[in-house]
């Protein structure tokens, strides 16, 4: 595990440039200003943030800077590496399990006892994934997992009155819908975040997980892993034409203007798709299920952790408090809270949006607490692509992934 860290920070360093870190600083007067970095969907609402922080805490300041998507997991890794991250930072969920093996976040179980911190609060996946060898190194701030998104009136179009509960069943309908006008499922081509994601969320909801049950090596190769590796080709066949450039951002307006009947994704695009078009009809299943297995999914959202060059981790540890408490949470979060309860804006939205968002999170969990985990669902997205140009079967393509992945945790 070392040496494959040390390969990944030594590639890091290759592609990626220097750039200016996050600032800590205390003035004369004794007021300390703490510095966060977050992805840049949450700035539109970090202000109301800042200013109920600014009333609790007036004597340390909050300055914050918001991060695009593309190259955000790089930034950060080499950020710490570094020595000029932010005191405090917003991690999705498996980034912290990576940083916090590598060395690089501090833990916070010494902080988190002396506040007297109720941890059994928060959703025990998120706690679990954060947890390296015993030690804490993240307080979860948003959770969520994936969904089935569908449009009722192309279903209903076809003569299908409810949701698929079963992966046959997405395939038949999926057929049933698509013509030139509609594509049946909205398949990823592109992303290896959104690729990996689904993949993995389909071979969960199909009795079988990406490694043994003790972490020590893959199970990419089993015939659970095949069959889902041939699943999300067949999918393929009724993508958009622009299946792979498309990412989900790219099959959610797809899905927002009538041209998708289903897809996967998280309850933060339901927001989006209503604003685009107010008038969908449109409701979310749980994600279906395939051999008769117990229902799985990945335990998804983002945590706050600090580097272990921060400079103020008194006061970072206290804002890591503040932004995960549930009242902050519910404003800040745009799915569920790191407790699991709705974000404030969705208070209104139909409960065939909400409650299955809702009652999938008992049925998610982390992915699996190996600090190569970024690396192995590259690896799945590098792999399972070439099924999609049919440069290999898809038997080929997950069972040289799963060579891959084995070579990673050998390291």
């Amino acid at each position: 595990m070392k040496k494959l860290l040390a390969a990944l920070l030594a590639l890091l360093f290759v592609v990626v440039p220097v750039f200016a870190g996050g600032s800590s600083e205390s003035s004369k007067d004794g007021t300390v200003t703490i510095s966060f970095w977050d992805g840049n969907w949450n700035e539109p609402v970090f202000a109301k943030i800042q200013e109920l922080w600014n009333e609790q805490h007036p004597d340390i300041k909050l300055q914050a800077e918001f991060q695009i998507d593309n190259g955000q997991f790089e930034k950060y890794m080499l950020a710490m590496q570094n020595g000029t991250a932010p005191d405090v930072v917003a991690c999705a969920h498996d980034w912290v399990t990576t940083f916090g093996t590598a060395g690089l976040l501090e833990p916070i179980d010494s902080y988190v006892e002396a506040s007297g911190l109720d941890l059994s609060q928060y959703v025990q996946g998120a706690i679990d994934v954060a947890t390296v060898d015993g030690k804490l190194y993240g307080l979860p701030f948003r959770t969520e997992t994936y969904t089935l998104f569908y449009n009722k009136d192309i279903l209903a179009a076809a003569g299908y009155t409810e949701a698929p509960k079963t992966w046959d069943e997405v395939l038949e309908i999926a057929a049933a819908v698509d013509s030139d006008e509609v594509a049946g499922f909205g398949v990823c081509g592109t992303n290896f975040s959104n690729f990996s994601f689904q993949y993995i969320t389909m071979l969960r909801s199909s009795g079988q997980d990406i490694l043994t049950a003790d972490n020590s090596a893959s199970a990419l190769d089993t015939p659970v892993a095949i069959q889902t590796a041939e699943l999300y080709r067949k999918l393929a066949e009724y993508a958009p034409a622009s299946m792979l450039e498309n990412d989900n951002v790219a099959n959610r307006t797809l899905f927002a203007s009538g041209k998708i009947a289903m897809y996967m994704s998280g309850i933060y695009d339901a927001p989006e798709i209503i604003k685009a078009n107010p008038d969908l009809n449109f409701a979310c299943a749980m994600v279906p299920t395939a051999n008769g297995a117990e229902r799985g999914s990945i335990l998804g959202g983002w945590s706050v952790a600090i580097p272990k060059c921060a400079q103020h981790k008194d006061e970072a540890y206290m804002f890591m408090e503040f932004l995960t408490s549930p009242e902050v949470a519910e404003l800040y979060t745009n799915t569920f809270t790191g407790q699991g309860t709705p974000a404030a804006t969705f208070a209104d939205y139909p409960a065939d949006i909400i409650e299955p968002n809702a009652d999938a999170l008992a049925y998610a969990y982390a992915l699996p607490n190996v600090g190569s985990i970024t690396m192995i669902r590259q690896a799945i997205f590098d792999n399972l692509s070439l099924s999609l140009t049919d440069t290999m079967t898809p038997e080929a393509a997950i069972l040289q992934c799963s060579a891959q992945v084995n070579e990673y945790l050998s390291e």
